[in-house]
């Protein structure tokens, strides 16, 4: 995306396309988000005289509101326990991971509510919540507020609307960062104020105008650049990979923020897979697109987009927008709420191209496929084990490996052939006992399965057609092996120099067997590799930690 908007570049509009209602609410809605099979989540803050809300619902097949995931979730009332209950939703969305991410503020009327400020991740099926995360003093400190939240495989990014600022959250490795905290080009602009339709500026009764930091948040499809404004711009964007480079000071960070446009007031935003930014312009009820070369181009412009919020795009290519009516809330309107219910949820096809300018699909969290494969490389590693319990102790003290989940418990009832045969080519002699996934460090998970009525009782090896060891990078393979052997693994001779085209001083291998059997192979590489001539990729190594 060029760096500011030619001078010359005007709004140019495109046929209008047709606005719907895809949802409608009782309740004051500034945000939406479409599960993978199309059903819709609103998320309801509890705003200034719009406290009472169940903060998060489903929009039923008929219309109706259910309140979700349901129970102390969406019961809180002012002097409630924050930590498992919604107390501001003040953002929902679903990635390629198809769960439903929900960011709570956590405060009403700007205090905070004791655990109330979270991140809570919920399986939009059944309402199960997945995971909670909470941030310390050092994350979110004295004034901070998360706003809204982007994902990219496993990295999580949350603009702060509070002090102004950037959390980085690695789930892989549980690493969190807070960067450019209260940074001026995180916050409101000197001199710039918060506008309505037609430019009105918002107030409220004492006359002070909304002073909100970095907002609107947006990854382009590689995850490679964070994209963010106030809401009253500009739009600026940083290289993620300099974000998490713990090396960089502020200053360094801030050196390298780069000024896209100036725009009008906006109340969210969307990208798409082709770099387009699409704006929620408050000013002139429009949905505007800011193309990567510079363009401002009009989407839809309809009287109903009243202070248009959070827009997505969702799995059909619909771009789905709230208008939210923030402009009428009383603190915009020198005091008197002039928000009228119901709430609507509006929605429009994404037209293949606008003005000659091609629009894409949503971004998703995941990089867009390249090529002619969409294989992205090995997610885990199967082995079949004598005590599903024992390989589990074996693998964590051993590897350090965690449990993710037992999806086949030992108590429950086994599966057989005629439940999973045609499935996974289980055997009419067999049974299934236990299954279970755990993740090993920066690389392919291990499932692990436990099966009576196997002829079978010895691992693949070298000598056996078929896949028969895995491998590990380590830093400190003698390190790494005696870790091994003493949690019962049985090594062979070792360790031994890598030769051929892995030749280099510090490049090793030593062979172990784990206690079923199954071969793993420890590796360690200090000197580059020599790749053919004609390569065009580098060997995958996991990152360290």
């Amino acid at each position: 995306m060029s760096m500011t908007v030619a001078a010359e570049a005007r709004a140019a509009s495109a046929p209008t396309p047709a606005l719907t209602v895809a949802a409608q609410s009782r309740w004051l809605c500034n945000g939406v988000a479409a599960a993978p099979d199309g059903t819709l989540f609103l998320g309801l803050p509890r705003f200034p005289d719009h406290t009472a809300t169940p903060s998060l619902v489903r929009v039923e097949p008929d219309g109706a509101l259910s309140p979700f995931p349901g129970g102390t979730w969406n019961a809180w009332s002012p002097g409630g326990d924050g930590r498992e209950a919604f107390v501001t939703v003040n953002a929902v969305h679903v990635f390629n991971d198809g769960t439903l991410w929900v960011v709570d503020q956590g405060a009403v009327g700007g205090r905070a509510v004791p655990g109330g400020p979270k991140i809570v991740r919920i399986d939009p099926r059944t309402g199960t919540v997945l995971a909670v995360l909470r941030f310390g003093d050092d994350i979110l400190p004295a004034g901070a507020t998360m706003n809204d939240l982007r994902l990219h495989d496993h990295m999580l990014y949350v603009t702060d609307s509070g002090l102004g600022g950037i959390i980085v959250h690695d789930l892989a490795a549980n690493r969190t960062l807070r960067r450019l905290s209260g940074h001026p080009l995180l916050r409101k602009p000197e001199g710039a104020v918060q506008k309505g339709q037609g430019g009105r500026i918002l107030v409220d009764a004492a006359g002070r105008h909304p002073a909100v930091a970095s907002d609107m948040i947006e990854l382009d499809a590689d995850g490679a650049w964070l994209y963010w404004a106030t809401p009253t711009g500009p739009v600026r964007r940083i290289a993620t990979a300099l974000l998490t480079d713990e090396s960089l000071t502020d200053a360094d960070l801030a050196a390298a923020i780069q000024t896209i446009a100036e725009i009008p007031t906006i109340g969210g935003t969307a990208m798409d897979t082709l770099g387009n930014l699409y704006l929620s312009d408050a000013e002139n009820r429009r949905i505007a697109v800011l193309t990567p070369q510079g363009r401002m181009l009009t989407l839809v412009q309809d009287d109903r987009l009243v202070s248009p919020d959070a827009i997505c795009i969702d799995g059909q290519r619909r771009l789905l927008v709230p208008a939210s009516q923030l402009e009428n809330l009383a603190s915009g309107a020198g005091g008197d709420d002039r928000t009228r219910a119901p709430w609507q949820v509006l929605a429009l096809p994404l037209p293949r191209e606008l003005a000659g300018i091609r629009l894409g699909e949503a971004v998703t969290g995941r990089s867009p496929p390249r090529g002619l494969s969409n294989i992205h490389g090995i997610e885990h590693v199967a082995m079949t084990v004598p005590d599903m319990e024992a390989a589990i102790r074996f693998l964590e003290e051993a590897f350090g490996a965690t449990v993710l989940y037992r999806h086949l418990k030992l108590t429950d009832e086994p599966l057989t052939a005629a439940d999973v045969g045609r499935i996974n080519g289980l055997l009419e002699t067999a049974t299934m006992r236990g299954a279970c996934q755990m993740r090993l460090g920066d690389g392919a998970n291990i499932e692990l399965f436990q099966l009576t009525g196997i002829a079978r009782t010895e691992a693949a090896e070298i000598n056996d057609i078929g896949l028969n060891h895995f491998s590990l990078f380590v830093d400190d393979i003698a390190l790494a092996t005696e870790r091994f052997a003493a949690a019962g693994g049985t090594l062979l001779d070792g360790p031994n120099d890598l030769g051929l085209n892995e030749t280099g001083a510090g490049n090793q291998l030593w062979f172990g067997r784990m206690p079923w059997g199954t071969w793993v192979e420890f590796m360690t590489f200090r000197s580059p590799l020599r790749y053919d001539a004609g390569a065009t990729q580098e060997r995958r190594f996991p990152a360290r930690g």
